[in-house]
């Protein structure tokens, strides 16, 4: 699979599950969900809240509908990670398997034209990011950003099942066992 590969499976998403059952493990919160498009059904796991969400409030970025989401707008770009089909330079891109389902893993590192669905919360967490944020005068302190993200793309569905910072200060990780997909 090429870079060029990811970027076309990363754009179709949203045609490739009508609804999804999986457990999210993450650094923050895990969750068991059902997802249709436009509508989320779970519990946290930690404590039972049951969680229902519809829709997502459009963010200042966004260019199409949003999934919703059960912690941020990193969700809604997990579901549909269109923000990777371009300003993200990709390399390492390589066929694995999680959770006994095919999926393409790569390194990912924002460059100049990065489009997150949000960013505060993007999936490539970066210098480009951050200054969407915060502005172009913000500067990062030594250690602070990651030098990329791993994540990879579950074949099937395309959706984000496994996300691991590179290094910086916060460290941030999930996956997704899909359970099931329609």
């Amino acid at each position: 699979m090429t870079p060029e590969d990811v970027r076309l499976l990363a754009r179709s998403v949203p045609e490739r599950w009508s609804e999804l059952e999986l457990v999210h493990h993450s650094s923050h919160l895990d969750f068991r969900v059902t997802l249709r498009h436009g509508e989320l059904d779970g519990i946290r796991l930690e404590d039972g809240r049951r969680i229902h969400e519809r829709g997502a409030p459009p963010s200042s970025w966004s260019v199409r509908p949003l999934e919703p989401y059960a912690t941020n707008y990193e969700w809604s770009a997990m579901l549909d990670p269109y923000e990777l089909g371009e300003g993200v330079e990709l390399s390492d891109v390589r066929i694995e398997e999680l959770c006994g389902r095919p999926v393409v893993a790569f390194v990912a590192r924002a460059v100049p034209g990065y489009d997150p669905v949000c960013s505060c919360c993007p999936l490539v967490w970066s210098e480009v990011s951050q200054r969407l944020e915060h502005g172009d005068d913000w500067r990062a302190e030594a250690g602070e950003l990651p030098d990329g993200v791993d994540l990879a793309l579950d074949l099937g569905v395309g959706i984000v099942v496994r996300s691991r910072h590179r290094g910086g200060r916060l460290g941030s990780w999930f996956t997704n066992e899909i359970l099931r997909a329609a």
